[in-house]
């Protein structure tokens, strides 16, 4: 599976079906790149920057290379940064069902992509390299992933979505701090479905998943209890308890684009703080969006202000988000620099009641350490939080 965002969610979301049925192996974390999927197939960790523990890894490997897959299924996400990325993950494995969510402005900088269009291209080669009898399960939201069903069999493409016209559409949805709910329409069908999760949006990550449980032989009914066990991946849209009373943090911080940022932002604004609580949110810059870089932070920034009440950016392009929501209106906005800054200075000023979305990019961001800073069990971070132990604490 690929797509500019929700790859890993989606990833997790397909797992939790199949996995009530089918032996599966799927990437641990984000390890979907020509580095990581060699590790996945071989089910090895990384040994990050240990040459004892990778001259272990070796050893393993080869010892493993002799060894029959214990998996039925085989489940990984794709990631791509620059041309030529996906023909280095296909060569590695030959899928025979491909997902791919929205395409967007994402991996910009120098010697990555130069435009949207050119992401698209490299992500589309996952659906032109299945075999005659693969399935495609395609976004019907994005016009450019809905086009990918041309020349394709019918019965082995699928579409979903919100668009009226895809052959898994998701009505009614609604939202709570329980999770989402949704009818699920297809075929004359209608089944309602309640995921435990944060976020409309991710319907376009369950979606999916329900697809390839059907593509599995799987019945409609199983699958829909199937889905009730997922999770979102930590970083995700998770709620954490604060460390004040009713202090809830909806922690997004593994990474952001411009639009998982208006989609997380947009969560926010769907939720009703107690009390006296206010909508806050702590955003940090959306890195590689190369040029454009500029121009995409003032568009999500002149949104900011439908969504919350209080604002605290953490980096410099960050910034610009300020900018734009105080031209719009908004009185109590703060601009820090470091993620350390904004604990210092900010930790404080959160009120019981309030709502906290966190939401940067990774690199030079790393707005966990802000959520660890302000949830009630600092102690469970490894199990909850996004880049955690030895080798994330020592960059």
């Amino acid at each position: 599976m690929t797509g500019s965002v929700g790859k890993t969610s989606t990833k997790e979301a397909v797992y939790a079906i199949l996995n009530t049925k089918y032996k599966v192996l799927r990437n641990k974390g984000s390890m979907n790149t020509d580095f990581g999927l060699p590790l996945t197939v071989l089910e090895l960790d990384t040994g990050w920057k240990s040459i004892v523990k990778w001259s272990y890894l070796i050893f393993r490997a080869f010892l493993k290379s002799f060894q029959k897959l214990y998996a039925e299924v085989v489940v990984v996400e794709m990631g791509v940064d620059k041309a030529g990325d996906m023909d280095a993950l296909l060569s590695i494995v030959t899928p025979d069902i491909g997902i791919v969510g929205p395409v967007a402005p994402v991996h910009m900088e120098k010697h990555q992509f130069a435009n949207v269009d050119e992401v698209f291209e490299e992500k589309s080669k996952l659906i032109k390299a299945l075999p005659e009898d693969g399935i495609a399960i395609l976004c019907a939201d994005d016009e450019r992933v809905l086009g990918l069903r041309t020349g394709r069999p019918k019965g082995r493409t699928f579409t979903f979505g919100m668009n009226p016209d895809a052959d898994f559409k998701a009505t009614a949805i609604e939202e709570n701090t329980s999770g989402i709910k949704f009818n699920l329409n297809t075929e004359g069908h209608r089944v309602e479905v309640h995921v435990p999760v944060l976020g409309k949006h991710h319907v376009n990550v369950i979606l999916p998943a329900i697809i390839c449980g059907m593509a599995m032989k799987m019945e409609l009914g199983e699958i829909v209890e199937a889905i009730k066990r997922f999770k979102l991946p930590p970083g995700r849209l998770n709620l954490i308890e604060g460390f004040k009373d009713d202090l809830t943090i909806i922690d997004s911080s593994y990474n952001s684009s411009p639009k998982a940022c208006i989609e997380a932002l947009k969560t926010l604004g769907g939720l009703n703080p107690k009390g006296k609580g206010r909508r806050i949110a702590v955003l940090g810059n959306m890195n590689e969006l190369g040029e454009n870089s500029e121009l995409l932070h003032a568009e999500v920034g002149s949104q900011i202000h439908q969504y919350c009440e209080v604002l605290v950016t953490v980096g410099d392009a960050a910034k610009i988000f300020a900018d734009k929501a105080e031209e719009n209106g908004m009185k109590n906005v703060f601009r820090f620099k470091t993620v350390s800054e904004a604990i210092e200075k900010f930790k404080d000023e959160l009120k019981e009641g309030d709502i906290v979305l966190v939401k940067g990019s990774q690199n030079n961001v790393r707005l966990e350490k802000f959520v660890k800073a302000i949830m009630k069990f600092p102690d469970t971070a490894e199990e909850v939080l996004c880049r955690q132990g030895k080798a994330w604490e020592r960059i």
